[in-house]
């Protein structure tokens, strides 16, 4: 669910603050969370000053900050898991053999080049026998997709309504004999 915001004229302040947040995001200086958290300071903002507090603090880029970012990860019999600073790509495929797929995003950096559309973000999983979970920040949307043979499917989102200028985050889970656990957490 999108708030739509009374226009008083830092429109344009506002969709500017939110490109220096984009780009902040898709260099590895943010994470997906605090992407979150500042847009949604971004788009409630009532005056320029807070507009400038909420982007006058974003981090230097870091070098060497993480290892590049690939879009497909695969795992035969073991586990496949990615907590803290890693980078991901808008379209990532993790295929696992016999083991868990374990993916927290509010940590995840987008990589570098893929912060042009930060609307749409989509994890696709495929597990035979092993679980997938998957923890997002708390004010993002969530579309889930796919099919479970012979398994349970759960979609636990904090009830708060979506803030303004965070990206969809669309997951396809294709699994066969194994849970799906979606959660946000702060």
């Amino acid at each position: 669910m999108t708030v739509d915001m009374p226009s008083d004229g830092l429109d344009p302040q506002r969709q500017a603050a939110q490109q220096q947040l984009e780009r902040a995001v898709g260099e590895g200086r943010l994470t997906l969370d605090e992407f979150t958290d500042r847009a949604g300071r971004v788009w409630s903002a009532d005056s320029e000053a807070a507009l400038t507090r909420t982007v006058a603090d974003l981090p230097a880029r870091i070098v060497g900050q993480s290892t590049p970012a690939r879009s497909t990860i695969i795992g035969l019999i073991g586990d496949i898991s990615r907590r803290g600073r890693w980078s991901l790509r808008r379209r990532t495929t993790a295929v696992l053999l016999i083991g868990d797929v374990e993916l927290d995003l509010r940590t995840a950096t987008l990589a570098p080049g893929d912060e042009q559309d930060v609307q749409d973000v989509q994890v696709t999983t495929w597990s035979v026998i092993g679980d997938v979970a998957l923890t997002v920040p708390e004010g993002v949307e969530v579309e889930i997709g796919g099919f479970t043979i012979i398994g349970d499917r759960k979609l636990d989102l904090a009830p708060v309504p979506r803030v303004q200028g965070t990206p969809v985050i669309r997951i396809r889970v294709f699994s066969l004999i194994g849970d799906v656990k979606v959660r946000s957490a702060p």
